[in-house]
């Protein structure tokens, strides 16, 4: 389909090696005819100079030729072509019956006085034509652009502007458009001569697009693209604010790196293990090699393909409203219920800060150190000596509803009792 749509080159796809293989997805073609054409031409020496030439030179045969004719482009490279030949065009409309000159000598309002060669005139006729519909969609392409940022600023899409669709119709102002082709198709279809309408509109377009691509130019692909492609998250799902799940895959003299959901790198920076202190050498307490954390995340770096996270109290607390919207989400709503949305994040708040001071309990209760040492150290110890801390429970700021501190073996017989 993509190849009907855009239309092949005949002679740069038996000249160049890399392009042959696009003559078989001809329609009307395949590999077995490609094949011959492309050792014909080479046999002969032969530069297509016009789509009737393949005919005339045997190339294909008058069925092939009918069925795959519309499809194959002759653009020009050493010599003059007929300015249709890289159109979607079947010659039946401007060889067969001359519409396509019909039209744009009525365009044109040349007439039939016209002195000089017959063929050359209507030669001139299409390209003055061609060029005065390609100017008038150059004038609509800056006119809508120079509206649009005019409302909108320096964002207008130039692959998503579509002249067929984006441009009403009374705002053509090239020739072709002051002929009435429904009377034209009227008359020719009285005279016993066929029903020419859809042809005769795909005429007009073709002056005005000549095979034009369909398909939308290709973009490099940005941090904000690739980042998409490659994680599967977007500003709307991965932002400041959020929290998320990882694993500690290895702890450095700067931080903990973490393994995010959706296997995306993320990074803890060594002031954001905790409210207070931490010194490097106690980085394995607060976020031990192989634990899972909940952590929110404090920037998303996309260029780097990598978020940085916090595992903070205050962090945890702070409103989603009071990190920064990211630039791709649209704006709220000038109506948007403030309040309301403040009314619900205190209340999220407070459930949240429930359900963490009812972990940090089942935290503070579990014993540490020997059998004597209890929590903080009581029992004959100093409150920092490592043989105390060694047992230390590493903190968890997860706040879902259903976690709980529980043991090994506890999980694996509730799992396996169903």
């Amino acid at each position: 389909d993509a190849v009907a749509e855009v239309g092949v080159d005949i002679n740069a796809s038996c000249t160049y090696d890399h392009r042959h293989g696009l003559l078989s997805f001809v329609p009307g073609l395949g590999p077995r005819k490609a094949a011959a054409i492309r050792q014909s031409l080479v046999r002969m020496s032969l530069v297509v100079s016009g789509r009737k030439e393949l005919l005339a030179k045997r190339l294909v045969g008058p069925v092939v030729y009918n069925n795959a004719v519309a499809f194959l482009r002759v653009t020009e490279m050493t010599m003059e072509v007929h300015p249709l030949d890289n159109t979607r065009l079947h010659p039946d409309v401007y060889h067969s019956h001359n519409w396509a000159v019909k039209i744009a000598i009525d365009a044109l309002e040349l007439g039939e006085g016209q002195g000089g060669d017959k063929e050359d005139l209507n030669m001139k006729a299409l390209k003055d034509v061609m060029e005065d519909s390609n100017n008038e969609v150059r004038r609509l392409y800056l006119a809508t652009k120079r509206e649009w940022e005019g409302h909108y600023g320096p964002t207008f899409n130039v692959a998503a502007w579509d002249p067929r669709i984006n441009v009403p119709p009374d705002s053509w102002q090239d020739k072709v458009e002051e002929l009435d082709l429904d009377t034209f198709a009227e008359m020719i279809e009285q005279r016993q001569e066929g029903r020419w309408l859809s042809h005769l509109l795909m005429i007009k377009w073709e002056f005005r697009l000549p095979f034009m691509d369909p398909r939308k130019p290709m973009e490099p692909l940005s941090g904000d693209k690739l980042f998409r492609l490659l994680t599967g998250e977007s500003d709307e799902t991965l932002r400041p604010g959020r929290e998320v799940t990882g694993k500690v895959v290895r702890n450095g003299d700067f931080g903990s790196r973490v393994r995010v959901e959706g296997n995306i790198p993320g990074f803890i920076p060594i002031r954001n293990l905790a409210d207070g202190h931490v010194d490097r050498d106690r980085i394995e307490e607060f976020a031990s090699v192989g634990s899972i954390i909940t952590a929110v995340v404090t920037e998303v770096k996309k260029d780097h393909m990598s978020v940085d996270l916090s595992l903070r109290m205050e962090d945890m607390r702070r409103p989603p409203s009071s990190w920064e919207r990211p630039r791709a989400l649209p704006p709220l709503d000038a109506h948007f219920d403030r309040g309301a949305a403040a009314t619900v994040e205190r209340e999220r708040a407070k459930e949240r800060d429930d359900r963490l001071a009812a972990l940090s309990l089942s935290m503070g209760s579990t014993k540490i150190g020997g059998p004597e040492g209890g929590a903080g150290g009581q029992g004959g110890g100093a409150p920092d000596d490592p043989k105390k801390r060694t047992a230390r429970i590493t903190r968890r700021a997860c706040a879902h509803p259903a976690f709980r501190n529980a043991k090994n073996d506890e999980v694996d017989k509730e799992l396996r009792g169903g």
